[in-house]
């Protein structure tokens, strides 16, 4: 698989995200290959770190990529915006046969990647984006909570969160805000404005019932490929008097330079600089709530998952680690763009997790 037995990669180490990512491979012993545009921020990562190799390489030079995906098992992909910078990187891991796996929860990058589906299973190599604290937990939840049903009509995904962003999250998730975005209704994706809906989400203590309105996030395009289901769409708390307006000025977002629904944005994520340290890492916390809803044995049902945590960061480079390792370790080469769940066993998946803090719950919901 690879031309000098290095296992997994990591692309755009010096970044935030990639940081993070490479110190949670050597933390679990790993001695991962650290990529990236600047070769004295690579030295200097890869000297803390104990002396890991390094490689310099860029997305807009073809040949550092592949020299980069012929040297990895493993490729993890932390250069983002992923729909500016992704698609390079993924061409080049096919090629070589490396798996790929990278931290994106744009809509619009896995709706393109799904072209290199049958080029991926045939060169066996799994692309798995969105393998982050906010796509691959939702993504499995959602895999539990519709196998408790016989038929699925709908799958809501609510976020209660707030944490304090890189300003790369920043700017990727301000962009997705002021675009349009999309739902899956009916059994098709369709073009729908952020915050067009919004809801009320009645949650276990301490959080109560919260307010949320709809965002473009990646499960609308994970879960369908895994769940034959008829709607979903996904959701984040605001508070209530922003989702009410949020909701009725929703038709008018997309044309706004500095549209309410950015400036919720703004609310939600914190200000951020680079990226929170440490300890403000360990203070944050989140609450993702997955609802499906159908029939069981003819009559109506459904079934919540409730998955929680702290860390959104440090979870995420575990969850890196966590998926890279698997994919590393195994001799199954089963491949093609897949989401987490289609990828992994989602239970042992989520209880894998469980030492960087990870916890679930199923509860049946009224119907």
């Amino acid at each position: 698989m690879s031309a000098n037995g290095t296992s997994i990669a990591v692309f755009g180490a010096t970044g935030y995200t990639g940081r993070l990512v490479a110190r949670e491979l050597h933390r679990q012993g790993a001695a991962p290959l650290l990529a990236g545009r600047d070769a004295g921020k690579l030295d200097a990562l890869a000297a803390e770190l104990g002396g890991l190799p390094t490689l310099v390489a860029s997305v807009g030079d073809a040949a550092s990529l592949d020299a980069l995906a012929r040297r990895a098992r493993v490729l993890i992909n932390c250069v983002g915006p992923f729909v500016d910078f992704g698609e390079p990187v993924v061409r080049a891991a096919i090629a070589a046969g490396a798996h790929y796996v990278d931290t994106t929860g744009e809509q619009p990058f896995l709706q393109a990647m799904l072209a290199h589906d049958t080029w991926a299973k045939s060169q066996g190599v799994a692309v798995i984006p969105a393998l982050a604290f906010e796509i691959a937990l939702a993504d499995c939840a959602a895999a539990l909570a519709a196998a408790e049903l016989d038929e699925v009509d709908d799958i809501t995904v609510t976020y209660v969160t707030r944490f304090h962003a890189s300003q790369g999250s920043k700017r990727t998730a301000l962009r997705m805000l002021q675009g349009s975005g999309f739902a899956y209704v009916d059994g098709r994706w369709v073009e729908e404005t952020p915050a067009r809906h919004h809801v009320f989400v009645d949650l276990p203590r301490p959080l109560g019932t919260v307010a949320a309105v709809s965002f473009p996030s990646a499960e609308v395009m994970t879960i369908p490929r895994h769940v034959t289901v008829r709607t979903v769409r996904t959701y984040m708390s605001v508070p209530v008097v922003a989702a009410r307006l949020l909701s009725a000025t929703a038709p008018l977002v997309g044309g706004l330079a500095r549209s309410p629904l950015a400036r919720v944005g703004d609310w939600m994520l914190g200000s951020g600089t680079d990226g929170p340290d440490e300890a403000t890492r360990r203070r944050d916390v989140f609450h993702v709530a997955v609802d499906a809803r159908g029939r069981r044995r003819g009559k109506p049902a459904g079934q919540r998952m409730i998955v929680r945590g702290r860390d959104p960061y440090g979870l995420t480079a575990a969850i890196c680690r966590l998926g890279a390792q698997w994919l590393a370790d195994s001799s199954r080469r089963a491949g093609g763009v897949l989401s987490p769940a289609m990828a992994f066993d989602p239970r042992r998946f989520l209880e894998a997790l469980a030492p960087d803090g990870v916890a679930y719950e199923a509860q049946p919901l009224p119907v």
